[in-house]
């Protein structure tokens, strides 16, 4: 685990300054935003997912004038953790500020190096994007729930301003063995909810504990109404007799936690 982690943090991309890029004079070196794409990884028992990082800055200087730093833990609770950021001219005592204007629109005119980043000016404005693709993806083997991204941008004057945002990295779940019987005056709804082993000894094993709802809806036209709940047992299985609903079309829904993907079964129909 500690190998991958240091993989992960050794895969920080520093972009160069494009040669023959316009000297736009700036005010404060800012952190507008920063985007990560996907917002919330999800990784299954064998893929994994490459992320990338867009930070959205001005008055930065340098071939290393933004750095990231990807890590497993939430963002400390004392961190900046809302952007923009924004460093204070040197005596002005102020603090981080608002960035004035409009939010930057979509990357113009660049190319993306594999593995690499990039960075594209918004002439007038002094606004750059800096895109970040870290060389490690992320996989079942990384610790699962809160990560925090560390961006850092450094001015021409040497001052340096440093922003966190977070991510939840989930594994997968799904269904197994679900059913829905007419039994009665109702319908029995049985199945399994499973989970990426986090053992990594098998693919999936049983999600004890976890709350699932059950779905109903009349017909395909209708729309979907949560009728009843139930709890997974240690073997991960859950059942429930639904009464006074004996016909229509039946699924359930795992809502996830902060480590485990959430989860919608396929449709069941149940003849009257």
């Amino acid at each position: 685990m500690r190998a991958l982690l240091a993989s992960l943090a050794a895969g920080v991309v520093t972009l160069p300054v494009p040669a023959g890029a316009p000297a736009e004079a700036v005010e404060d070196l800012t952190i507008r935003s920063v985007t990560l794409r996907p917002a919330t990884p999800v990784v299954g028992p064998a893929d994994s997912v490459r992320m990338v990082i867009e930070v959205v800055a001005r008055g930065v200087a340098g071939p290393e004038g933004v750095r990231i730093k990807v890590e497993p833990g939430a963002p400390p609770a004392s961190a900046n953790t809302s952007f923009p950021v924004t460093a204070p001219r040197p005596g002005s005592g102020r603090g981080p500020a608002l960035a004035p204007g409009p939010v930057p629109g979509p990357i113009v005119s660049a190319r993306l190096a594999p593995g690499a980043g990039r960075i594209v000016s918004r002439p007038g404005e002094g606004w750059e994007t800096w895109r970040f693709a870290p060389e490690k993806s992320l996989s079942r083997w990384y610790p699962a729930g809160p990560w925090t991204v560390s961006v850092t941008a450094q001015g021409a004057d040497g001052a340096e301003v440093t922003g966190h945002t977070g991510f939840l990295l989930k594994r997968l779940t799904r269904f197994g063995g679900v059913e829905a019987v007419r039994e009665g005056p109702g319908v029995r709804v049985t199945g399994v909810l499973n989970r990426v082993d986090p053992q990594g000894a098998l693919d999936y094993a049983p999600f004890p504990g976890q709350p699932v709802e059950i779905l109903h809806r009349p017909g395909e036209k209708a729309g979907w109404t949560k009728v009843a709940g139930a709890t997974t047992d240690s073997q991960g299985r859950f059942a429930r007799t639904v009464g006074d609903r004996t016909g229509g079309e039946w699924r359930i829904r795992f809502q996830g936690t902060n480590h485990y993907a959430p989860r919608l079964g396929i449709v069941h129909k149940v003849s009257r």
